[in-house]
């Protein structure tokens, strides 16, 4: 991705997630995530973007903070956290938005 957001404005459906070496709720989500992607396959794109990555998407697409989990609609944040949420939780924001 590099910095390169350009790409993800023309997505319908797109979560970016922030991973870091240290963050331990970061390591919890990565099943989760693949879980979900199994499920939902081509109705959701998921990124894991480094910290660097993550920063410059978070400036781009004006996230609070303190999130690390960001679902995109056509370019638009719709919805972000910080916490680590179930599969489950995950298909029902997502679907919802679909």
């Amino acid at each position: 991705m590099k910095s390169d957001f350009t790409t993800l404005a023309k997505m319908n459906l797109v979560l970016i997630n922030s991973i870091e070496p240290d963050c331990d709720p970061c390591k919890m989500r990565l099943p989760i995530l693949q879980k979900v992607k199994e499920i939902l396959g081509s109705r959701i794109e998921i990124f894991n973007l480094d910290q660097v990555e993550f920063n410059a998407f978070s400036k781009k697409f004006k996230l609070q903070s303190f999130s690390s989990l960001a679902l995109l609609a056509n370019g638009k944040v719709i919805w972000e956290t910080s916490a680590v949420s179930s599969k489950d939780d995950l298909i029902q924001i997502i679907t919802t938005h679909n």
